[in-house]
């Protein structure tokens, strides 16, 4: 046990005795080798070397116009066409400089560059370490490679692992962005500058991209960039933000990941989800994992959700949004659901494929394809085509009424349904009422029909081209009759507000409807 003891003392004893032996080594004097003339200035204890000086300290080479010495405390004030290599690999040059040999430490003044295999580096105010082969510039500096050109008001540039820090005002010229930062570092070998606060990228082409980060990199010679906080993007009149954002300036495309938001500002469109990818070459887009479309309206908006969310442009150069699969939607006064949706922003018209359902002011309308025309957060038209029924239920009765056609078109005013127009094969089941009370089922048909509505109540129905129908009192209407052909009371599918377009309610919601409405849709 002693014997160890005894050698950990003699590690350390010799590890203090080095340490106290490298801390008396005395500095080398700066040596010298050159001048056209010499002054000694015995009062000021100052030799001035005048005219091709030359001096050498350990691995540092200088030359200058005159030079001051001051041989009591081994450092040197050099003027002129300075210059200084360390290595063979590092060159300093200025107006002035500062050298102490005892620290190694240079500062040198005015008209200042810094040079190694790399980069150049220019300022007018410099210091370098030479022992640790760094340098520090303040009040404004420029490090210049083969692609790059970075400027900022204080700049560290370490020599050995050629890593350049910019602090305050940074701006990054590179050959597709200009970018504009608090805080960067560069590697002058990889030509990666990483972001380390907040940064504006400038894309240089026509349309304009510009990107916001406080953290991540970008590789200037492939143009590739991965931003992880506080991400934005803009192009043209979308925005867009993600938590991590992984851009390719090659392929103009950029991948959004987790609370992806994408924004069209002119056509008041959100979208949302947490994966994306948006393509700026072709003006392509989809977003994924609980994608939201919001229209957004001034007293209401629509929400409508899909298991993905497509946005490109159509040959004229209009937006195009579309939703696949499983889509349902919300706003206060509507609702639908289908199993795909295709928006167009330049009419504002959304059509709803495969067994689309719909529900305004009341009633719950079907069809082959249905469109609603929109406008300014507001419902104006609606068309269903092919297989158009349209039904109302009275209250929370089991009476229905019913209007069926070929194809069906309904306006609207202020969000409220005043009128439907029945283009062929018209047929129609009504429930007339005197003073509240139901006086019979009248059924009709025609081949045009027109309604008109008000409080969301039948006030008139117009039969064009050869009507036929009946009034029969409630006791004489056999349950048979009481539906029309292809009737399905679909409210177990009506989204309730818009949390509720995230749930399918297919097939696990069980509602009191007959089995085989929910077989048919």
């Amino acid at each position: 046990m002693l014997r160890i003891w005894g050698i950990i003392w003699c590690i350390c004893l010799g590890g203090l005795i080095g340490n106290i032996s490298a801390q008396n080594k005395k500095p080398a004097k700066i040596d010298i080798k050159h001048a056209d003339n010499l002054k000694i200035d015995n009062l000021k204890k100052i030799n001035k070397f005048i005219g091709n000086v030359h001096m050498t300290h350990e691995n540092m080479l200088m030359w200058c116009d005159s030079l001051y010495q001051y041989p009591d405390s081994n450092y040197i004030e050099a003027f002129g066409h300075v210059r200084a290599r360390q290595n063979d690999s590092i060159h300093l040059a200025g107006d002035y400089m500062h050298y102490d040999g005892n620290t190694k430490m240079v500062k040198i003044r005015n008209n200042v560059s810094l040079r190694d295999p790399k980069i150049t580096l220019t300022t007018n105010f410099l210091d370098y370490d030479g022992l640790f082969e760094i340098g520090y510039y303040f009040n404004g500096g420029q490090i210049k490679d083969s692609v790059t050109v970075l400027t900022s008001k204080l700049g560290n540039y370490f020599t050995k692992t050629k890593l350049a820090y910019f602090k305050d005002s940074v701006r990054v010229d590179a050959p597709d962005y200009i970018i504009h930062s608090d805080t960067l570092k560069y590697q002058t070998e990889t030509k990666v500058v990483s972001i380390l606060g907040p940064t504006n990228i400038y894309g240089k082409g026509e349309e304009g991209t510009t990107l916001y980060s406080e953290d991540g990199w970008y590789n200037t010679l492939t143009g590739h960039a991965e931003l992880y906080k506080n991400n934005h993007i803009t192009y043209l009149t979308y925005g867009g933000t993600a938590k991590t954002m992984v851009i390719d300036s090659i392929t103009q495309e950029a991948l959004l990941i987790d609370d992806v938001v994408l924004t069209d500002t002119v056509n008041d469109v959100i979208v949302k989800g947490n994966y994306g990818m948006v393509n700026q070459k072709s003006n392509n887009a989809f977003v994924t994992d609980r994608a939201l479309l919001i229209l957004a309206g001034k007293q209401d908006s629509l929400f409508l959700h899909g298991d993905t969310l497509f946005l490109n442009k159509d040959t004229l150069g209009n937006n195009i949004l579309k939703a696949y699969y499983k889509v349902r939607f919300y706003s206060k006064d509507l609702q639908g659901v289908g199993d795909s949706v295709v928006y167009l922003t330049v009419d504002s018209m959304i059509s709803i494929y495969k067994r689309p359902v719909i529900w305004a002011s009341g009633n719950q309308m079907t069809g082959e394809i249905i469109s609603i025309l929109t406008g300014k957060g507001t419902v104006k038209e609606f068309y269903l085509k092919n297989q158009a029924m349209m039904i109302a239920r009275r209250e929370e009765t089991e009476i229905f009424d019913q209007l069926k056609g070929r194809n069906m078109t309904g306006y609207f005013k202020d969000n409220e349904l005043y009128r439907v127009f029945v283009d062929g094969n018209g047929e129609s089941i009504y429930y007339p009422d005197d003073k509240g009370a139901i006086i019979g089922m009248n059924r009709a048909t025609s081949s045009n029909i027109r309604i008109e509505i008000k409080n969301r109540k039948v006030t008139d129905i117009i039969f064009i081209n050869k009507p036929e129908g009946e009034l029969n009192p409630l006791f004489l209407v056999d349950p048979e009759e009481a539906r029309l052909k292809g009737f399905q009371w679909l409210k177990y599918l009506q989204p309730k507000d818009k949390h509720d377009i995230f749930n399918n309610p297919l097939p696990e919601t069980k509602e009191p409807v007959k089995q085989e409405e929910k077989e048919d849709y």
